[in-house]
């Protein structure tokens, strides 16, 4: 979730950005769909952000598919909390 601005969290930054993408945004904001046109493209890069990482944890899982000694270390956890899973089943 987007933090609120201010001056303690925030920054100022300029860049440039394609004239569609700030007129886009301007609709938007016209529209009341986002609040501002500031608000509309912080909350773009922080969409941005959380897909990338998204993205970084599912290679890094992927890669550990490969790694024989984090499939053991998963197995031995999974195989000690088996006994966990069984117990009390059927005894509700």
């Amino acid at each position: 979730m987007l933090a609120a601005a201010s001056k303690e969290t925030s920054i100022k930054y300029t860049t440039v950005l394609p004239k569609v993408c700030v007129d886009e945004m301007k609709r938007l904001a016209d529209k009341k769909i986002v609040p501002s046109v500031s608000y509309g493209i912080r909350l773009a890069i922080e969409n941005f952000i959380t897909a990338q990482k998204q993205q970084e944890y599912a290679d890094s899982l992927k890669d550990a598919t490969s790694d024989d000694a984090f499939i053991k270390r998963t197995m031995d956890a999974q195989n000690d909390f088996a006994i966990v899973d069984e117990e009390g089943v059927g005894s509700w």
